[in-house]
């Protein structure tokens, strides 16, 4: 029973820590969950919010740039002239409200550049590059992809404007930015690490972008190109850059009223990356505790089947002495009624051998109950006191009405003996002195507990009674006084209508 219970435990504790670490699971991953989509959507607030930014930024730009180039256009009057200072210092106010870098250039039909505001110009035929190309073309207003300064190798991009004079192209008005204009917007938005901001051409031609590209790049098998801006003028993605290799939440817009596009890219190191960073620091913190609770669990677990598997062995040796106790109480019985057998073969006088036989029986119901309660520690005394009584009664053939009033006590195994020889003889001497014919002879037995350790025992007839002193020297009376003794009591007779004896007695174990 006790190893079904351990094991019943163990099952339970099993599944218990399954269950618990399938809820902790369970409660991790939804986090996780929860808080990788919370990373994202903060990335894509962040580049959105971002994208917006550069988009207004690059319209203050191209605008500013757009009137700049139409004073410039106004500053040269109807005729161009190859130098004129007031010209010059027209075309230098032309740039008014232009960030500091901003540089102008006028350049006539021919590639001579007339007018320059950069102090480091010298001259070069610019007439190959597209800022010129496209305005002499017949482009009214046009946007350069990133360009590399001839002048100082720097990352620059322009913009550019036709110049006529009756309907004849006689230049081209050219306005250039470092691509570091971009860098206090680039601080002021705090994208963190691995970020960037871009303005990119409607064609897929990269125009500046911070931290700087290599070079030149052309982005128009671009996913944003191919798949995104055919949809729709704004939104957000997850790509790996094709500049760098770096994935990024990207936000883009169109910048309305040009042929740019505005994008601002949210590194995922900074938003997914530190999200992954505090999760692995908070389960190298509570792992290790989970881990150990797992193992203590375990330990538990196993301690437990190991405990059952004990409790196995001493219930198979409990079964095993169980047996052997029974078989031993069996053969006593067995010897005690085979010695009551020899007595009855004895030539003896009748009584004798009676009074033999019935203290055998006695001690024979004390192994006899042993093996049928299975009581090898305490015996039960109701029970006990009625396997003896009854015995007696049967062996007289008294018609004596035998009351019993025993109240629950627990025998102990080395009491059993000496209680049951006491009350055999009690017994025998009242069957013996009570009327045995006649109908209202009666004996009764009472045992009651006194204190704690102690009980009294009242056995009482309403026969004649007999000489206490005549009878001290009898085999019953010897018998008497020794098995009190050996119960750690006391007793006495009195006689009243009647014999009762009474005695107070220790049931429990010998101290």
């Amino acid at each position: 029973m006790v190893t079904k219970v351990i094991a019943r435990s163990a099952r339970a504790a099993i599944a218990l820590i399954i269950a618990t670490l399938l809820v902790f699971s369970a409660i991790v991953g939804s986090l996780i969950y929860q808080g990788f989509n919370d990373a994202e959507n903060r990335a894509e607030a962040s580049a959105v919010a971002a994208a917006k930014a550069v988009q207004i930024n690059t319209g203050w730009i191209v605008e500013v740039a757009t009137q700049a180039l139409r004073r410039m256009d106004s500053a040269l009057g109807r005729d161009i002239q190859s130098y004129n200072p007031s010209t010059l210092s027209s075309v230098r106010d032309a740039l008014e409200g232009l960030p500091a870098s901003a540089k102008a250039y006028i350049v006539a039909s021919d590639g001579e550049t007339l007018y320059s505001t950069d102090p480091r110009f010298v001259g070069i035929d610019i007439r190959d590059r597209e800022y010129f190309a496209q305005p002499a073309a017949g482009k009214l207003f046009f946007t350069s992809s990133l360009l590399i300064s001839r002048l100082d190798g720097n990352q620059i991009f322009t913009f550019s404007r036709r110049l006529e004079r009756g309907g004849k192209f006689i230049g081209v008005a050219i306005i250039s930015f470092d691509v570091s204009v971009l860098a206090d917007l680039l601080e002021s938005l705090d994208l963190g690490s691995s970020s960037t901001i871009s303005i990119l051409r409607s064609d897929g031609m990269l125009v500046a972008r911070l931290p700087p590209a290599d070079g030149p790049v052309d982005l128009s098998n671009y996913v944003l190109f191919t798949d995104l801006l055919p949809r729709a003028e704004s939104g957000v993605y997850m790509n790996t850059s094709p500049v760098d290799g770096v994935q990024r939440v990207v936000g883009y817009r169109t910048v309305p009223g040009t042929d740019l596009v505005a994008l601002a890219s949210v590194g995922t190191t900074h938003t997914i990356g530190a999200f992954w960073q505090r999760v692995w620091t908070f389960l190298a913190i509570v792992g290790p505790a989970v881990l150990a609770l797992s193992l203590a669990a375990i330990w538990i677990i196993r301690f437990l089947q190991r405990d059952g598997r004990r409790n196995d062995e001493l219930e198979a040796a409990l079964a095993t002495n169980t047996m052997l106790f029974r078989e031993i109480h069996h053969r006593v019985k067995n010897n005690m009624q085979s010695m009551q057998s020899l007595v009855r073969m004895q030539n003896l006088p009748e009584d004798v051998k009676t009074d033999i036989q019935l203290r055998f029986a006695a001690m024979s119901a004390v192994h006899e109950h042993m093996y049928n309660y299975d009581a090898y520690a305490t015996l039960h005394a109701p029970e006990f006191v009625a396997a003896i009584t009854d015995t007696l009664r049967t062996a007289y053939g008294s018609s004596a009405k035998m009351s019993l009033d025993i109240d629950p006590l627990s025998i102990s195994h080395d009491r059993a003996t000496p209680l049951a020889l006491l009350i055999n003889e009690v017994v025998v001497n009242a069957l013996k002195y009570t009327d045995r014919e006649g109908a209202d002879a009666e004996i009764s037995i009472s045992l009651k507990p006194v204190t704690k350790d102690l009980a009294k025992l009242v056995i009482a007839d309403n026969g004649p009674g007999f000489d206490v002193a005549a009878g001290q020297t009898g085999m019953g009376s010897r018998i008497i006084r020794g098995m009190v003794m050996q119960l750690g009591g006391s007793y006495n007779y009195t006689f009243d209508g009647g014999t009762e004896f009474s005695a107070e007695i220790h049931l429990g174990a010998i101290g």
